[in-house]
């Protein structure tokens, strides 16, 4: 939010004094959820996490769909059988889903730790990539038009895709691969 303050501000700004700096002043513009979503960069970070954590994703829903089946089954007998066999197997039940319980949270936390080092790196790497791209266009200003605040920009001015495609081979020239402190698995 005051992101998007602080921009549309310095907009105003711009445009309020534009008499002084029309004659100098070059802008470009592009969208980073763009470049987010369909780089090779963030390609491979969702088929790192796909590859990370999907088959424990899937061992996770399995234990669930079990879980769930269990307290299925003991609510259907439970009339059935004798209050200490029922407690028991209460109790056994609490334990099991308590055990599942932890599993999750311990598994969408590493998940979640792994998702932001990779959220963080596609960040840094958009910032660095367009940096460039404005730098070899002589640009003076580079807006992001996935924050909401440019209602109009002209073709010529968007490098949306002059930003992917630098982004791509960015991509390519680190050989393709993830750094390994944003891979590195954590316990």
């Amino acid at each position: 939010m005051l992101r998007k303050f602080f921009s549309i501000a310095f907009m105003l700004f711009i445009f309020s004094t534009q008499n002084a700096f029309s004659a100098d002043l070059t802008i470009g513009a592009f969208n980073s959820q763009a470049i987010a979503i369909e780089s090779d960069t963030a390609k491979a970070a969702q088929k790192y996490l796909q590859d990370s954590f999907g088959k424990e994703k899937s061992e996770l829903e399995k234990e669930a769909k079990k879980l769930q089946e269990k307290a299925e089954e003991l609510q259907t007998k439970a009339a059935a059988m004798k209050e200490k066999t029922r407690e028991d197997k209460q109790k056994e039940f609490m334990e099991l889903r308590r055990k599942f319980e932890e599993k999750s949270r311990s598994f969408s936390s590493r998940v979640e730790q792994s998702e932001t080092a990779l959220r963080q790196y596609l960040a840094e790497q958009i910032y660095q990539v367009s940096e460039s791209v404005a730098k070899k266009k002589k640009l003076h200003l580079i807006l992001d038009s996935a924050t909401g605040c440019i209602m109009y920009i002209e073709k010529s001015l968007d490098l949306t895709k002059e930003v992917l495609d630098a982004m791509n081979a960015a991509w390519k020239k680190s050989g393709s691969k993830l750094p390994e402190s944003v891979t590195k698995k954590k316990k």
